[in-house]
């Protein structure tokens, strides 16, 4: 009885009636793909585990067939790795064969590393990098990603002919990979590929004007010195919010629609006040007592290089069965040819 299973699980039938129906299944579930943008457009912008939970799961009238391919797909992997293990157990009197079984093995392994990266890797599509600024990586606590130059490169017409960012790696402080990621250049490290996307520029502040005729730049974090003795303190600028009848202030969008900064002054007395100057109103009252003047002249830009960075813990053992295949393929034509030329079975 078990011998009679394990013959079918080593079935060379077993494994065409499980690829055909995978292939048919993808195909004719791939023909639903255009008419359902707003299911499958986001397959590319999160590992494949987490689609699966939150689009394809509340979607299953429409994506029950991705889920049958991918459960007929396991089954192959298995089928293949159980031809593995039964030429490895008949090696002796089937050593000729050996590229065909490569092959089955570099297919096992390439399917477990898609499988191990659909369910432990992740993925961010077009993260914004502001230059100088070191971001968190979200599912890799304690790692950071730090843009430390960008230079874009125009073409006569317009359009960007390359992103060219120059990034750095790290976990905590410490730097684990330094390089350049443009165009087809990416920065791998460790199953981690960060790719560019994009790039532009957001308004960080404005220059502007104060009363004594002092030229200042007003930028989160600065501390302005008054010459009345007097310390102006610019806690944070937001280029669109929203201000709702109860007072709260809401962050909108990074367009410069309604820009807002949260001041604090300290008086040469010592008195402090503290509150929101809106760029399309008067300075607020208390300011305006204390003699302060406030012209905005024009905004300020930072540059932002828009990345994404992916993470798959199965590329290494994916490479490894992807040159397992080329070497199987290489010896089942070798042998293929040897035979023929031997005249052993002539008829192939």
């Amino acid at each position: 009885m078990l011998s009679r299973i394990w013959h079918h699980c080593c079935s060379l039938k077993l494994a065409i009636y499980l690829a055909s129906a995978v292939t048919l299944l993808l195909m004719g579930g791939s023909l639903l793909i255009p008419y359902n943008s707003d299911i499958f457009s986001s397959m590319d912008q999160m590992a494949m585990a987490e689609w699966l939970e939150r689009v394809a799961a509340a979607r299953l009238g429409k994506t029950w067939w991705f889920y049958l391919a991918g459960v007929l797909t396991v089954l192959f992997g298995l089928n293949t790795i159980c031809c593995f293990i039964d030429w490895l157990r008949q090696i002796g009197a089937r050593w000729r064969k050996s590229g065909e079984y490569l092959l089955h093995l570099g297919v096992a392994l390439v399917l477990i590393a898609y499988l191990w990266g659909a369910v432990a890797g992740w993925r961010h599509n077009g993260m914004q990098f502001n230059l100088g600024e070191t971001t968190a990586l979200p599912n890799w606590p304690g790692h950071y990603l730090r843009l430390e130059n960008f230079q874009p490169i125009m073409s006569p017409n317009g359009p960007p002919k390359d992103m060219i960012s120059s990034i750095s790696l790290l976990r905590g402080d410490q730097v684990l990979s330094r390089g350049k990621v443009q165009i087809n250049q990416p920065l791998m490290y460790q199953g981690v590929v960060v790719t560019p996307v994009s790039f532009g520029q957001q308004p960080i502040g404005f220059r502007a004007i104060l009363s004594n005729l002092q030229q200042v730049e007003l930028l989160t974090g600065k501390i302005i010195q008054l010459q009345d003795g007097g310390r102006l303190q610019i806690l944070r600028f937001l280029p669109d919010v929203q201000r709702k009848t109860s007072g709260e202030i809401f962050y909108r969008s990074n367009s410069l629609s309604n820009p807002a900064f949260e001041l604090r002054y300290l008086s040469p007395r010592g008195a402090a006040w503290q509150g929101w100057y809106f760029a399309r109103e008067r300075l607020p009252a208390e300011l305006q007592a204390a003699g302060l003047q406030i012209r905005l002249l024009s905004p300020l830009y930072s540059s932002y290089s828009a990345l994404t960075v992916n993470y798959d813990p199965g590329a290494k053992l994916a490479t490894i069965g992807g040159l397992l295949m080329t070497i199987g393929v290489l010896l089942a034509l070798f042998s293929f040819y040897r035979k023929r030329r031997n005249q052993d079975r002539p008829e192939i």
